[in-house]
């Protein structure tokens, strides 16, 4: 993409002429609605909900969040049984919180970064860098940490690092906007995985595993725009190149990596 004036300024008048500069073309980005990350706000919620209720009427327990036995039938992320077959648990671990300030701090977390990512991929690329990130934590965490564990932090790390990938390509294009949004987001991480690596209970590798994945699947997927072909004055959209086939073949290469990831980590768990 070379470098299209985002949101171009109001023409200056020439000092020789005393007449305004002729106006010039003004592109922005159109921006796709919030669906998808509302499906996976409402679906975080219901699970925790069925968790709930679960634990009261199979353990008579108000905390079935809390409790372990609910845990792993709902599928969190155990690594014994993950190595003898039970591969599924990598993805449903994904949508599990244990505790309500667990969920209400992810849930923010989602709505805060959900949008922006949504908003300037596109729903499936979005849902791609959401599920893969979290696959991708959810890996990290089976070769790492030994220690049981849930939570759509993984994935929401992944849409961090895609908002990095994103502002870090077209920073230029946005001008002090792009560079403070990217500014941000770079404190944002750092802290986050200060506050992971400081506080006991938090798995860090899935963290790291997530930012990772993330941006390595945002990278593969970022949109590439270009002029529209009949150019006017005054606001215009850019248009995106269409790339679907080097897409789908990217997502099947990140698909690849995590399988062949599951492969080696299972295989040096089984060794051990």
């Amino acid at each position: 993409m070379n470098r299209p004036e985002l949101y171009a300024p109001r023409p200056t008048p020439d000092p020789q002429l005393g007449a305004p500069f002729p106006p010039r073309p003004q592109f922005f980005i159109r921006l796709r609605p919030p669906w998808l990350t509302r499906v996976l706000l409402v679906s975080n919620l219901v699970v925790f909900v069925a968790m709930v209720v679960y634990g009261i009427v199979v353990y008579n327990d108000l905390n079935g969040t809390q409790n372990i036995y609910v845990l792993r039938t709902f599928g969190m992320k155990v690594n014994e049984l993950i190595a003898q077959g039970e591969v599924w648990r990598l993805f449903t671990a994904m949508f599990l919180h244990i505790g309500v300030f667990h969920l209400l701090f992810n849930l923010y977390a989602l709505y805060a970064l959900g949008p922006m990512v949504e908003g300037y991929f596109g729903h499936l690329r979005f849902l791609a860098i959401y599920l893969l990130g979290g696959l991708f934590g959810s890996l990290a965490s089976y070769a790492f940490s030994p220690v049981p564990s849930a939570g759509a932090s993984g994935a929401i790390f992944g849409l961090a690092g895609a908002i990095t990938v994103y502002f870090l390509r077209y920073r230029e294009n946005f001008g002090p906007r792009g560079r403070a949004i990217l500014q941000n987001m770079l404190i944002v991480i750092a802290i986050n995985l200060f506050f992971g690596l400081s506080v006991p209970g938090i798995d860090n590798w899935g963290h790291l595993g997530g930012l990772a994945g993330g941006a390595l699947v945002s990278w593969g997927l970022l949109p590439r725009y270009r002029p529209p072909a009949f150019i006017v004055f005054g606001p215009q959209a850019l248009e995106e190149e269409p790339r679907t086939w080097q897409e789908v073949a990217w997502v099947l290469f990140c698909l690849a990596l995590l399988i062949a990831g599951l492969q080696i980590a299972t295989s040096r768990m089984l060794a051990s």
